[in-house]
């Protein structure tokens, strides 16, 4: 074999490999047990407007509760009261 075909193997096979792994990668992660096809239509209505409830009820929870600033003084890192 020359060492123009070992290389054309070499890059052949990685490619091979390398287009597998993805492959193997996309079925497992996007369609298997950890995730699922990206939601359609209703569902997404859906998951939207859960979304603006909770994002809702955050910023009624962060008006309610204002954050308390810190003291003035460098060396005291306490919270003002």
């Amino acid at each position: 074999m020359s060492g123009f075909t070992e290389v054309l193997l070499l890059v052949l096979l990685l490619t091979i490999v390398g287009s597998s792994a993805l492959l193997f990668v996309t079925v497992k992660y996007y369609w298997g047990e950890r995730g699922r096809p990206p939601a359609t239509g209703e569902e997404k209505r859906r998951l939207r407007e859960e979304e603006l409830r909770l994002r809702a009820a955050q910023i009624e929870y962060a008006k309610q509760n204002p954050p308390r600033p810190r003291n003035p003084d460098f060396w005291n890192n306490q919270k003002v009261k």
